[in-house]
This record gives C-alpha cells, sequence and structure tokens, in this order.
C-alpha cells in the first residue's frame, strides 16, 4: 500500500499502540524460525510473559540453543525448549508434528520463515521448488 506525503508525516506523530502481555500460564508457545529478527524477538516475548512450556522451532539446533540461551539471560524465563525442523522436507515437519502426539495442547502457533531468494532454483528431496541459497531477513536488515 502505497502513503501519501501527508499519512507518512501523519504516521510520524501518531501514538504506538502498547505490547500485548498477558499470563500465558499452563499454555503451550511454539515459535518457528526463533533463531533471529522478529520470531527471536516474538519468542522473547512470549518468554516474557511465562507460557509452560515455550518451544522454539529452529532449522539450526545449535542456534536454536543460543537464542534460548539469549532469551534465558534477557527475560530470566528458563524453561524454553528448542525442537528441529526443517521446513524444506516433509518429514521433517512431519517428525516435528509427531512430536506433539503426547502433548496435551497447543495454544499459540508463530510461523515464522523469512528468507530472500538469492540464488537459482531446484526441487527439494520431496519435489517442491527450492531456494539454492537462501539469506536470513534479518541479517540483511541490520
Amino acid at each position: 500500500m502505497k502513503k501519501s506525503v501527508w499519512r507518512a508525516i501523519q504516521d510520524q506523530w501518531s501514538t504506538i499502540p502498547p505490547v500485548a502481555n498477558a499470563d500465558l500460564t499452563g499454555q503451550t508457545v511454539v515459535v518457528v524460525g526463533a533463531t533471529t529478527g522478529i520470531g527471536f524477538e516474538a519468542a522473547k516475548h512470549f518468554g516474557r510473559m511465562g507460557p509452560t512450556k515455550p518451544i522454539l522451532a529452529c532449522r539450526n539446533e545449535e542456534k536454536g540453543r543460543a537464542a534460548a540461551s539469549r532469551i534465558q539471560e534477557e527475560t530470566g524465563f528458563e524453561r524454553t525448549e528448542v525442537r528441529y525442523i526443517d521446513l524444506a522436507r516433509f518429514a521433517s515437519v512431519r517428525a516435528f508434528a509427531d512430536t506433539f502426539e503426547n502433548e496435551s495442547r497447543l495454544d499459540i502457533l508463530v510461523m515464522n520463515a523469512g528468507i530472500i531468494a538469492l540464488g537459482a532454483r531446484k526441487e527439494s528431496v520431496d519435489g517442491w521448488e527450492e531456494v539454492l541459497q537462501v539469506k536470513d531477513l534479518s541479517t540483511s536488515l541490520t
């Protein structure tokens, strides 16, 4: 949506609404793509609200553990769990879904997986179109 110059000026003086807060005790929250950028910030925000079971769903488990550690440092919240998921592989998505078989609930699911396509395209193992080179949006904006 293109804004007029006048609307852009008005936006500079408008008040930003407060960030929503709630008590998430007893709830399970999953954030996909939680290692950097907006996914990390969302996971950190949910951590501040104290869900019983916060889950970071990440393609890179090492980065996921590092994100969980940063969330603990920045919020004091210690119960963050890291689970592996690679959205380009159906078997990985299915395995991730199977981990919820014994869960009693899933209250909030944030599907955050942003990339910039930089290269040639090919098919994934499952026959889906896939990008050869990807770049995390959050690293290109900072």
